[in-house]
């Protein structure tokens, strides 16, 4: 399958050349705009509202809200008529039933098809334990805009298939590894959607320079005990590195690309020979991504 990436120096954008694509379509890709909401329904979170709003107003362009930025990317998507949109967490900064009804509400007024996957923030409240039985306790307030398994979900639109992973703790489970072959034994061009980065070399320094650990997923080197425990990342499942294994070299190669978030920065390089994956800039700073695919 020939699939060809035409870069840009302009990193609101993307054009990717598809063989046997029906025709043209186009996608929104927004990560990471760490809104914090909450109404009476979530009584604890409201210290938390205060607090992380005004964290985050200090880092958005002009101190403007992270939930007018988050309106803005998808006023942009329906301005520009895509045909489908990309959400690859920490949307939200935890997971309150205001910040699921702001993400549920904002893809309605989009009004296309869209996969959202968690980040490491959409599922753990500041006050809980951030574990793996945090994030299946709050995984079915996610079922309006994520469906009955946030885990692993695909969507096929005009004969793109998307592939939607939570690796949103840094590893995936092997019931995951095999829904990933599985989808991808169709053949279909496929795109994936994760939250946080495949190990790529020409990503390892750019994030080490910015948060002095590797946090990417399958990252080998680079870390430290105390960074290990600070990212809650203890060692890596065997299941991730297979994983990883099947992205860079294996039988994945009708995988067109990969579209994450997470370290807050934009960064686009091959994870193998031809295939690429994007790392989009957060929305909190005024970032997403208009992606074209091109059939031919």
């Amino acid at each position: 399958m020939h699939i060809e990436h035409q870069l840009s120096a302009d990193h609101s954008r993307a054009t990717i050349h598809i063989e046997g694509l029906q025709r043209d379509l186009s996608f929104l890709h927004i990560t990471d705009s760490h809104i914090a909401a909450g109404d009476e329904r979530d009584p604890d979170a409201a210290e938390h509202v205060t607090s992380v709003t005004g964290r985050f107003l200090d880092r958005t362009p002009g101190n403007v809200p992270p939930q007018q930025l988050f309106d803005e990317a998808v006023a942009r998507g329906k301005s520009s008529q895509v045909d489908f949109a990309a959400l690859t967490g920490d949307i939200i900064h935890f997971p309150s039933h205001k910040g699921v009804d702001i993400i549920r509400e904002g893809m309605a007024d989009l009004d296309v098809p869209y996969l959202y996957t968690p980040g490491n923030h959409d599922w753990h409240f500041p006050h809980l334990e951030w574990s793996n039985d945090t994030r299946a306790a709050h995984y079915p307030r996610f079922q309006p805009i994520a469906g009955d398994n946030p885990a692993c979900q695909s969507l096929v639109v005009e004969g793109i298939r998307l592939i939607a992973i939570d690796n949103s703790n840094y590893q995936v489970s092997n019931e995951q590894v095999e829904f990933m072959r599985a989808e991808l034994s169709h053949h279909q061009p496929s795109i994936l959607l994760i939250h946080i980065p495949i190990s790529i070399p020409s990503l390892t320094p750019a994030v080490m320079e910015k948060w002095k650990a590797p946090i990417m997923m399958a990252a080998s080197e680079g870390w430290t005990e105390q960074t290990r425990e600070q990212w809650r990342v203890p060692t890596d499942e065997v299941a991730t590195a297979v994983f990883h294994d099947l992205i860079v070299s294996g039988d994945s190669e009708n995988l067109a690309a990969i579209f994450c978030g997470h370290v807050h920065f934009d960064h686009v390089d091959e994870y193998r020979p031809g295939r690429y994956q994007y790392v989009t800039a957060p929305v909190f700073e005024g970032s997403s991504r208009l992606v074209e695919l091109k059939a031919g």
